[in-house]
């Protein structure tokens, strides 16, 4: 958990501590549910929608969280201003411990946004096989996490898309994976992933421009069926893939550049409500 924090004063359980808190937390104590938010221009983007899913997580494992959401986003604006950090990625976790009681831990991450020059000409992903046990929860997993950010590092990707036992591509490691045929979007069922807060803008958009959505799986073996792909998330935001395994895709499709705009001007019009 150390390694993941980026600047030293973090919240824990709404007061301002130093990060080495951390150290004498056992977070194999109970269940752990937790929100990853990005900072833009000191706004905690999409904040309402990340406490939806957070109440979410904790109702899948049967539990109640306690501290409201408007100190929840006090925490945030507090560590924001504590730290002098105005853009990045802030996690939140509670956790829910074996004695019934619970706490709140507040801190900045690092960050890997996308290039430029990514966002241009797209990012490389590779298959991987693996399921989540509960996909509709946001839970802390260690040895899911090393075992995916190995082989995203030893591969040199960007991303690795997760491939279940009948070969379904359901989402990303730590993302959302969208593949277009014609004016035709497909994205895996909500039942099967976990769903992204960029996902739930991406169908929205698709809506309002007439471009149909099947929520349905994409197998490994017809991934050279579709003319483009692209993965959605916190930090990727809207992000061309270039290729998957030995499949090449056009990162300038018209459906995924039109979706890459509306999302943008989302965000945009997110930060003039607070600014």
């Amino acid at each position: 958990m150390l390694n993941e924090i980026y600047h030293n004063t973090i919240i824990y359980n709404s007061q301002l501590v130093d990060e080495n808190i951390i150290k004498t937390i056992n977070f194999n104590d109970g269940i752990v549910v937790y929100e990853v938010i990005r900072i833009v221009e000191s706004v905690p983007l999409f904040f309402e929608d990340h406490m939806m899913r957070l109440h979410f997580s904790a109702n899948l494992t049967k539990n109640k969280i306690s501290i409201s959401d408007s100190e929840i986003f006090h925490s945030i604006k507090q560590l924001i201003i504590e730290n002098q950090v105005f853009n990045g990625n802030v996690k939140l976790l509670i956790q829910f411990k074996n004695n019934g009681l619970h706490s709140f831990y507040c801190f900045f991450i690092k960050h890997n946004y996308p290039t430029d020059l990514q966002y241009e000409n797209g990012v490389l992903v590779k298959l991987f096989p693996a399921e989540r046990q509960n996909p509709n929860a946001k839970l802390i997993n260690t040895n899911y996490k090393k075992e995916t950010e190995s082989f995203i590092n030893e591969s040199l990707i960007y991303e690795a898309l997760l491939v279940n036992k009948n070969g379904w591509i359901t989402e990303g490691s730590k993302s959302n994976v969208f593949f277009i045929k014609g004016n035709l979007l497909f994205t895996a069922p909500k039942s099967m992933i976990l769903e992204g807060i960029t996902r739930k803008f991406v169908l929205k958009s698709a809506h309002l421009s007439f471009i149909d959505v099947i929520e349905e799986c994409v197998n490994q073996k017809d991934i050279h069926l579709y003319d483009a792909a692209f993965i959605s998330g916190t930090s990727p935001k809207i992000l061309p893939v270039s290729s998957i395994e030995n499949v090449n895709y056009d990162v300038n499709n018209p459906v995924l550049r039109k979706l890459m705009t509306d999302y943008n001007e989302e965000i945009e019009r997110y930060i003039r409500r607070y600014n």
